[in-house]
């Protein structure tokens, strides 16, 4: 399993110039023109935004946590001004939270806002859950955070119906009156199972419409704009703060094509399905490289850069949660902080979405879902892909991926004639995706 790597906090300290080195999340250090390096100096957050009706100032970047984060990137990170923390009782069970609890002893609590979520949803959806066990389940998040309240506890409801759910209000209203919670929220980026649930954007415009929510947390990006903009436009006639995740649609032609290398080299029989899918690919990456080629993109720094940029642009969004697992990843994505979008970088990502978009398998999306004859949970596999190759969260993509039922799982995937992909509206090579997750996430 692959390592991640970056500085020490001595290299962070004296690093400043930005670009990307590669897939996923973590950025490195790039020469400036010339050759010459940037004067030394970690960047600090130089944009700050109200967060809707709660009034409250949130650095334009925030903390977006999934697993456990070193405690010192995460207090390199606050140090230079990220006061946002999105994390869950689930993720990396209880140990994101308990590193952020260690990240911010000692501080100002009131400069910072932290939102978490409850993994108990679905009991209290299903009526299997009633407040106490919420209360009870906060309880726990308090304790790891070390901390006596959070400013938002946020459902995560998978139909527009259930954003009236009785159990979770009764229990907010409650917890308010404790001071153990200040504000609402509802988060989601799509049905986990196929028919079971409705789209992210009907989800959260019913959560705009019922009123009592407080901040939304929504897939945003330059490939996937659409959605995240009916939602940005309807919370701001609402003043609902908004928060994104998924904000980066790339990365995939350089994944698939490490991918397809690593299968030739380890001579994994391959049906004859997917090896014609896998000249699709290719053919299709070589689309890409001529796209980066056309561009004089070195590395894919300039593109990623872009990409954030894109979200960081939209005055409707308020604040854009990152994964932080390194030293590199605070000197770059703050480098980000504040900064706009040029016109060269607009032209670069319209030619990206024409040449490329079809590598982008859009998250939330669920189209090609129902044509699927085995039922394949097609957005929560390539979520979990995303994990692993995005994220850097390799075990836990792996171990959630194992806890489907096998049929869920997209080994049906290796000998289907492709239904999802004759499906697709974008053109997204669908199954050949779901067959190489499949291999990269099977434990062995």
């Amino acid at each position: 399993m692959s390592k991640r790597r970056g500085m020490d906090r001595r290299g962070f300290i004296k690093a400043s110039a930005i670009g990307l080195a590669g897939v996923g999340t973590t950025l490195a250090a790039k020469p400036a023109a010339g050759g010459q390096t940037a004067p030394a100096g970690a960047p600090k957050v130089k944009s700050y935004r109200a967060l809707g009706r709660t009034g409250f100032k949130v650095s334009d970047i925030g903390i977006g946590t999934s697993q456990t984060f070193p405690t010192e990137v995460l207090k390199a990170a606050l140090d230079a001004g990220v006061n946002y923390f999105d994390t869950g009782d689930g993720y990396g069970r209880g140990q994101a939270e308990r590193s952020i609890g260690e990240a911010i002893k000692g501080r100002d609590r009131g400069s910072l806002f932290i939102t978490t979520k409850l993994g108990l949803v679905n009991q209290v959806a299903a009526g299997l859950a009633g407040t106490a066990d919420v209360a009870g389940k906060l309880d726990q998040c308090l304790e790891r955070l070390q901390t006596d309240y959070v400013d938002c506890l946020m459902l995560g409801p998978q139909t527009a119906d259930s954003v009236k759910n009785d159990v979770y209000h009764q229990a907010i209203e409650e917890l308010k009156k404790q001071g153990k919670v200040r504000f609402s929220g509802v988060g989601t980026h799509g049905p986990r199972t196929p028919g079971q649930g409705d789209s992210m954007e009907k989800v959260l415009l019913a959560a705009v419409k019922d009123g009592r929510f407080d901040i939304l947390l929504f897939v945003y990006n330059f490939l996937q704009k659409e959605p995240g903009e009916q939602i940005l436009e309807a919370a701001a006639k609402n003043n609902i703060g908004t928060t994104i995740m998924k904000s980066n649609p790339l990365g995939r032609y350089y994944d698939m094509k490490n991918r397809i290398e690593q299968l030739k080299k380890e001579n994994q029989p391959i049906d004859q399905r997917l090896q014609e899918s896998m000249a699709q690919m290719e053919e299709t990456a070589k689309q890409a490289e001529g796209f980066i080629q056309k561009h004089g993109l070195k590395t894919p720094a300039e593109i990623k850069a872009a990409a954030l940029k894109f979200v960081l642009a939209n005055p409707k969004v308020h604040t854009l949660n990152l994964a932080f697992n390194t030293f590199d990843d605070v000197q770059n994505f703050l480098a980000l902080s504040g900064a706009g979008l040029s016109g060269g970088e607009k032209g670069l990502l319209a030619s990206y979405e024409r040449d490329c978009g079809t590598l982008y398998c859009r998250h939330a999306c669920g189209v090609c879902e129902a044509e699927c004859p085995s039922g394949v949970p097609v957005n929560t596999i390539m979520r979990y892909n995303h994990y692993f190759d995005a994220q850097g969260s390799e075990r836990f993509a792996m171990e959630k991926y194992a806890a489907l039922d096998e049929g869920a799982r997209a080994g049906a995937c290796l000998s289907c004639p492709g239904w999802c992909e004759r499906a697709c509206p974008y053109g997204v090579p669908v199954r050949t995706l779901l067959c190489m997750a499949h291999s990269q996430l099977t434990l062995p």
